[in-house]
């Protein structure tokens, strides 16, 4: 059980050691693994094991995996609206089309989702599984199973529920300014 357990963690290692070493953040790994004299993967996986508990014990859990679902999310939003190409544009919009329609599911569902033991733990895992980029991210697979094929098949009565909506709030907006 011990060597298993050792065996995912080394897998975990590797695969943490693209993010770790290039991209944004590596100054900052550097510092810390300076600093701290350990490894930063080792590092790393020591964070993620307290933030797993902590989604599961911790007071605050749902702002905590909130603002891991957002705030990295918001800041590759800001800096893919910054470039040229649209490539990256595209894949963090579906990311917030998924977010908001997972929103809705969970304002629905708010008292069994709620309810669920380890749900913040899930929920973020989730939410990380959605930032995963290409095509076998999580909000590509959704978006591209699920919410297209919903929108492109209904999206005529969408409309026209929209336009009625328009067409009210003109009425409404125009008996105002009389």
């Amino acid at each position: 059980m011990a060597a298993q357990i050792q065996k995912h963690v080394r897998n975990l290692e590797e695969t943490l050691k693209g993010y770790l070493y290039e991209g944004p953040l590596t100054p900052f790994w550097g510092i810390v693994e300076e600093k701290t004299k350990v490894k930063r993967e080792r590092v790393a996986v020591g964070l993620l094991g307290f933030i797993a508990i902590y989604l599961i014990l911790g007071w605050a859990k749902d702002f905590v995996c909130n603002f891991i679902g957002f705030i990295y999310p918001a800041y590759a939003s800001v800096l893919a609206v910054e470039t040229t190409a649209t490539q990256d544009d595209t894949e963090w919009l579906i990311y917030w089309i998924v977010y908001a329609s997972f929103g809705i599911v969970e304002y629905v569902g708010y008292a069994f989702f709620h309810s669920l033991p380890f749900y913040w733990l899930g929920k973020c895992l989730f939410l990380i599984w959605l930032m995963a980029p290409g095509d076998k991210g999580g909000s590509q697979i959704l978006y591209h199973r699920f919410i297209r094929p919903f929108v492109l098949k209904h999206h005529p009565v969408i409309d026209k529920h929209i336009r009625d909506a328009k067409e009210q709030i003109n009425k409404f907006s125009n008996n105002g300014n009389r």
